[in-house]
């Protein structure tokens, strides 16, 4: 009985430190292919690096929400990208500019290359998170 108790507080203080996170994208110019969100909490990671969460997902126009679970409080950052041929690659033309669309966490903005971690990272509590950000084309 002492094992069961111990291990039902253990599950119960594990999950109270977790939240879930609520991802919120808007802009999508059609309904094609599969967006791909990639979750990251290492800045040396980012954004082609290991993620440590990921989700693929049907593409449509307006809004689309995703919900990452049980998230530890930390410091993340999101990339996504609309792989409108679902070829799983970002295709890019001759000079290596993005065709598909693709987003950050905090919309941060690309200048010759992706975002910082900084710039795209975000804080993660013990209880629900929000963002949203949009896809650029």
């Amino acid at each position: 009985m002492r094992l069961i108790l111990f291990i039902a507080a253990l599950l119960y203080i594990t999950s109270a430190d977790a939240g879930d996170l609520e991802v919120t994208i808007q802009g999508l110019r059609n309904g094609d292919g599969m967006m791909r969100l990639a979750l990251f909490d290492q800045a040396s990671e980012f954004p082609r690096g290991q993620d440590i969460r990921d989700h693929d997902i049907a593409a449509k126009p307006g809004e689309i929400r995703v919900i990452f679970k049980d998230l530890k409080p930390g410091e993340y950052a999101l990339a996504i990208h609309h792989d409108e041929n679902t070829n799983k690659s970002m295709d890019t033309n001759f000079f290596g500019l993005p065709l598909e669309g693709y987003g950050f966490s905090n919309n941060a903005r690309v200048f010759f290359g992706p975002p910082s971690f900084e710039a795209a990272a975000f804080k993660v509590g013990d209880g629900n998170s929000w963002i949203s950000l949009k896809v650029v084309y």
